[in-house]
């Protein structure tokens, strides 16, 4: 699997940012970041919804042209902060909407339940390659979701984000790689290059980190692509070697996701 993390700067200008997706290289699965058509800031995402369908559209021609899937990061979709996850065909396969959305109080709060409302489903989707999961920024802070994706079969969990500066440096390393190593899975996090917008500084440094915890690539703070080729059997090797899910103590304990009737997206 040939996976190509594109690490883009984010602009107000959408045509400026669905033009720089038409020169990417070859690879079997392009993941954007969460919000990489618009600055991840509550007053441009209350206008972003217009930029749904022109957004969608274009990430539709572009798996068509090139034979790729896509992890299209997320976009605003009818108030949920949506995942489209897209074939080489250009069709959907499935979506997924956040659902667990940013809440910090600090000198300045913020809530991202001004923009949004969470969704209330969790997503696999099966690929020519192996079984993926997704999981969108601030639920990787939530083991129940890796571990809920995991059980359900995911090897790579794919997780587009946008950790502001700070919670970069603090947080973002250590919760990729934990993620990862607790459930012996690949975890592909692709967050947007480096850039400011009113209060907000994005951080940089996607990464992809193999199912020991090892980081098998960490790109800086400027705008770049990455292709990296791995290969989901290495998962079962991981799991034969240290067998934590043969371990686990599930006479003792469970976690099981519970299936939502009023999900929108499905």
């Amino acid at each position: 699997m040939k996976i190509c993390m594109y690490q883009m700067s984010v602009s107000m200008d959408n045509q400026q940012n669905i033009a720089k997706l038409k020169n990417i290289p070859d690879c079997d699965i392009l993941v954007l970041c969460e919000m990489w058509n618009c600055p991840y800031h509550n007053d441009a995402l209350k206008s972003a919804y217009l930029r749904h369908d022109e957004s969608l559209m274009a990430l539709k021609k572009l798996a068509k042209s090139h034979r790729i899937w896509i992890v299209a990061g997320s976009i605003c979709a009818d108030k949920y902060n949506r995942c489209y996850i897209l074939n080489s065909d250009g069709d959907i396969v499935c979506s997924y909407d956040k659902t667990h959305l940013f809440e910090f109080h600090n000198k300045q709060d913020y809530c991202e339940n001004e923009a949004f409302v969470p969704g209330n489903h969790l997503q696999c989707f099966d690929t020519p390659w192996g079984k993926c999961g997704i999981l969108l920024c601030y639920d990787i802070r939530f083991p129940e979701v890796s571990r809920v994706l995991s059980q359900n079969g995911a090897q790579i969990l794919f997780c587009p984000a946008a950790f502001n500066e700070q919670a970069t440096k603090k947080h973002w390393k250590l919760f990729t790689q934990t993620r990862a190593l607790e459930n012996e899975v690949f975890l592909c996090g692709v967050a947007p290059a480096k850039y400011t917008y009113k209060n907000y500084t994005s951080g940089g440094h996607s990464i992809l980190v193999d199912g020991f915890g090892n980081i098998v690539v960490e790109l800086g703070e400027e705008e770049a692509y990455k292709v990296v080729d791995i290969d989901l059997n290495d998962i079962e090797k991981v799991r034969k070697r240290m067998p934590y899910w043969k371990v686990r103590r599930n006479d003792l304990y469970e976690l099981k996701e519970i299936k939502n009737e009023d999900n929108s997206n499905q």
